[in-house]
């Protein structure tokens, strides 16, 4: 989804540039210094974060006594289901969190969008930008200006309204803030943040068995490899070279990314391997994650490489060797892109508490949905994920006095979407679930209300304590496959050549015959006229084309079980405000819980089924009518508002420091009925 050149190329320039100029100090140039001065009367506003937070279970938990803190803060203030952004996606809701805009303010409608001018599926969080200067000597291409990650939220981060008036302002991981936003006074990106190559998170798999096949794999690469005599050679494909000359080569697709060479010896009578990479040394047991590794992949002799970190699991040696290795982190202690503000933050954490996840979303859900990774080693990886995570919290927290603490867990969110089937005895796949982890989603929220029981001592008349997730939970146990329908319904037309075929791409599209597409998890497009690169429909046939396709599609019932997939079509311009809303789909499908659009259909795929069963180990979700999937708030302070909203909680947080409302925000104070 991404162009994975220009995170290589940031970290080349910066390097290059420090070698020539000797560093920033040594040139005498002038270091940012982020303002720390306390705000005037000492106020702390506490944020948690807990992503996909539900009402229900926690409600739950609290009424059963297993959730005492979370409990204990409701009676002291308030706690209230929180509306959220449709769709009721991450990226979305956090961008209204962090702006108080909606997606046609903030410009973030969904994890993909779309380029209009080729309809082909785009990450939407963020983009690489080429150098606008290269120095270019014989196959070498420096870069020494311009380029790297761009952040696409627009808006200003309600933190830097607290900065500007010396309030000092601690953001760890909040979604879409990559690169990481220098407004802050300390922080750390979220949601968004690629591994080191530039991807969403791609593993590495290596296997023995030469009838293991992957052919649709996508999040990551196999590589089969041979044993002989108990030694195992392969490498690590790090990014691809972007300082030199693409090879020309079309027999070895990963000939331009630059490689770390490893092996693996195996011990001839016990469950256990020696690891040698890069001069260290690591020895494992089957079934066991290795530390963190640090690796460098050279670049260019002496001016360039990149730095990341890697775990490793040894699955089994016998009958057939089999290795995964997690996506390559960049390395938080010496930062391939801006993962930390300032930089050398990053440093000081990995000093005390050790490297650290600084992919997004740290947990490996493309390596579980295709099964490389089992329940029992899934969860092995998310209880690593969350000590490390509770690990950086406590380190944040001890070193926070005043002004604003957030603080965020992606663990709520990841865990629930992999292991919603263990749960749900109603899921079609609870039998083919692992009954030991039925249990972990309700784990995962009385180990949030340790965190809650370590902030409650710090309430008092100048502390704010607010709990907040972007959306709840629910059930995804059917697929829906909107661009399926949308082609069996008139909508959608194929390619003479492509109408045969069982499954069909974007690629496939014939678009001087079609109305309307959906690209992203809930967007459905019209193929407007002068926006759209072929679009056909008039401006004056939106309300005609947009009326008939809510009707129809609020009608669709599923065959197996007599249900609506489709719960509520909203109407985009009934939902946003803002200047980018005239580019965002003109509908969005809220499905039943139980439902969600096909992971084929959110990048413009069709296929043969409608409706089918969820294939994937991914059984819970949110992408769902947002009124059927509204998160939690709890308050310190009691909430006079009868129904709030994510939009409302950074004009709540700049009033209790006395910061009067941004024009850009379209929420109102929580604390004001």
């Amino acid at each position: 989804m991404t162009d994975n050149n220009n995170i290589v190329s940031t970290i080349d320039r910066r390097r290059f540039m420090q070698l020539l100029a000797g560093g920033a100090v040594a040139a005498g140039l002038p270091l940012h210094t982020s303002c720390s001065r306390s705000s005037a009367d000492g106020r702390k506003a506490i944020v948690l974060g807990f992503d996909g937070l539900d009402p229900t279970i926690v409600k739950g938990l609290m009424d059963t006594g297993r959730a005492p803190n979370f409990k204990k803060l409701a009676e002291m203030g308030s706690f209230l289901p929180l509306a959220t952004t449709m769709p009721a996606l991450s990226p979305v809701a956090w961008s209204s969190f962090i702006t108080g805009m909606t997606p046609g303010g903030h410009g973030i409608a969904d994890f993909i969008a779309r380029d209009p001018k080729t309809y082909m599926p785009v990450f939407s969080i963020y983009e690489n930008t080429p150098p606008d200067l290269t120095l270019d000597i014989g196959d070498v291409h420096l870069p020494i200006k311009g380029g790297g990650p761009v952040n696409l939220r627009q808006g200003k981060p309600f933190w830097a309204y607290l900065t500007e008036q010396g309030i000092p302002a601690w953001v760890s991981k909040v979604p879409t803030n990559f690169p990481v936003d220098e407004t802050a006074t300390k922080a750390i990106a979220g949601m968004g943040t690629p591994d080191l190559i530039d991807s969403y998170g791609s593993f590495s798999y290596y296997t023995s068995d030469p009838f293991e096949h992957y052919p649709d794999i996508s999040g990551g690469t196999v590589q089969y490899v041979d044993v002989n005599q108990n030694v195992v050679r392969s490498q690590l494909l790090g990014p691809v070279n972007s300082l030199v000359t693409p090879s020309a080569s079309r027999q070895d697709p990963y000939a331009d990314n630059v490689k770390v060479p490893f092996t693996v010896y195996l011990d001839p009578e016990e469950d256990a391997v020696r690891i040698d990479i890069q001069g260290e040394t690591l020895v494992l047991n089957r079934g066991e994650y290795s530390p963190w590794v640090q690796v460098q992949f050279d670049l260019l002799p002496v001016l360039g490489s990149a730095s990341g970190i890697v775990r490793f699991l040894v699955k089994q040696l016998r009958p057939h060797f089999q290795l995964y290795a997690t996506p390559i982190n960049i390395d938080p202690a010496d930062q391939a892109a801006p993962v930390t503000y300032p930089q050398e933050f990053g440093a000081e954490i990995a000093q005390d508490i050790g490297p650290f996840w600084t992919k997004g979303l740290p947990c490996d859900t493309k390596a579980f949905d295709y099964r490389i990774l089992n329940d029992e080693q899934y969860v092995k990886q998310a209880e690593l994920i969350l000590e490390e995570r509770l690990a950086l919290f406590h380190h944040q927290w001890s070193r926070f006095s005043d002004g604003l603490f957030y603080f965020y867990v992606s663990s709520t969110d990841q865990d629930a979407h992999m292991l919603w089937r263990n749960m749900d005895t109603t899921h079609p796949k609870h039998d083919e679930s692992d009954a030991r982890f039925g249990a972990w989603i309700p784990y995962l929220y009385e180990r949030m209300d340790e965190i809650v029981g370590e902030v409650l001592p710090a309430v008092d008349d100048e502390t704010l304590v607010l709990i907040c997730s972007d959306h709840g939970f629910a059930q995804f146990g059917r697929q829906f496959h909107l661009n399926t329908w949308l082609r069996d319904n008139g909508y959608l037309t194929l390619k003479p050549e492509a109408a045969k075929k069982a499954e069909t791409a974007i690629t496939d599209v014939d678009w001087k015959q079609t109305l309307a597409y959906g690209i992203g998890f809930n967007g459905l497009y019209l193929n407007l006229k002068n926006r759209e690169g072929q679009g056909i429909v008039e401006a004056s046939k939106v309300a005609e084309i947009s009326a008939r396709l809510t009707r129809e599609l609020q009608a669709v019932s599923d065959p197996e079980t007599g249900e609506r997939p489709v719960a509520k079509v909203y109407q985009r311009d009934e939902m946003y405000v803002g200047d980018a809303t005239p580019t965002m789909p003109e509908l969005l499908v809220g499905y039943t819980p139980g439902y969600r659009n096909s992971s084929s259909s959110v990048l413009g795929e069709t296929g043969a089924a409608t409706i089918d069963l969820n294939p994937w180990a991914w059984s819970g979700d949110h992408s769902m009518a947002r009124d059927l999937v509204p998160g939690s708030l709890f308050s310190s302070h009691k909430v006079a508002k009868g129904r709030p909203s994510i939009l409302d909680l950074p004009v709540s947080i700049l009033e209790f420091f006395g910061i009067e409302k941004p024009e850009q925000m379209v929420g109102s104070s929580i604390f004001r009925s």
